[in-house]
């Protein structure tokens, strides 16, 4: 999923071809590395920490692989990173989704940890239920899962952003965009995974390519230092409200005192 696919190896002799793919697989390491520098020096983890966390996760996920390429259990390394990449996508796509649209349901604490909370632990039962069984076919159940369900909520965000007429900032654009572009991406290789015996390396490498713009995205959109929130100066009521607010406030107090009277 999402990027430098593991069975895209060398194995021969390092081609200009075979150090083009070598490229192209690894080349969002670098670029991950360098955002979530940019997203620690510019602060942008206050307002988007899921996707941070999925930054990171996805920087470690990778330095593990290419420590693993030669591994002979380098599939079972494979899948299991992979689900726990799916679910930091998941949260950073739900982080963008509901913060935008809905803000009230976001700033409740136990709504915006409960979903987080449940996907960590179902994801966490199938890992366990996959190293210690041996059922690794259900973690790929599980990332196509994940996938789906961020590419409904990325069509969701677009559309309900649309037709709401919500205004766009640049990096909540860059984010569904690069996301669109891996989860589309994704979607399909998964698909023709499950439906034919092989492999299409030019799919594949298609995914790859995707990813790797979505990085180049993501780099460009939080460049920059987030805006400070500039607080408008209060307005001052009229003779008319302060009025009427003097008449409730009287009204109250002779409610509640009404022995004052």
């Amino acid at each position: 999923m999402l990027f430098w696919r593991g069975w895209i190896r060398l194995t021969a002799k390092m081609t200009w071809q075979g150090s083009l793919i070598f490229l192209l697989n690894w080349l969002g390491l670098p670029l991950l590395a360098l955002l979530a520098a940019v997203l620690l020096f510019r602060r942008w983890y206050k307002i988007y920490p899921f996707f941070l966390f999925y930054i990171v996760t996805a920087e470690a996920v990778g330095l593990v692989r290419l420590a693993a390429l030669k591994s002979p259990s380098y599939n079972h390394i494979y899948w299991v990173s992979d689900t726990f990449l799916a679910v930091a996508a998941f949260l950073a796509t739900y982080e963008l989704f509901f913060k935008r649209l809905f803000p009230a349901f976001y700033r409740t604490r136990l709504y915006r940890l409960s979903f987080p909370g449940a996907a960590i632990l179902v994801t966490a039962a199938a890992i366990l239920n996959a190293v210690l069984g041996g059922h690794y076919s259900t973690l790929g159940t599980a990332i196509h899962i994940y996938e789906f369900l961020r590419g409904m909520m990325i069509f969701l965000f677009v559309l309900l952003m649309i037709f709401m007429g919500r205004q766009w900032d640049k990096q909540e654009f860059g984010i569904a965009f690069g996301f669109g572009l891996d989860v589309s991406t994704s979607l399909l290789l998964h698909g023709s995974w499950m439906h034919t015996s092989g492999r299409s390396a030019i799919l594949a490498m298609w995914s790859v390519i995707a990813y790797d713009l979505a990085c180049i995205v993501w780099l460009y959109c939080f460049w920059s230092r987030p805006n400070a929130a500039v607080t408008p100066p209060p307005v001052p009521p009229s003779p008319e409200v302060l009025l009427e607010a003097t008449k409730w406030e009287k009204s109250l107090k002779d409610l509640v005192h009404p022995e004052k009277r």
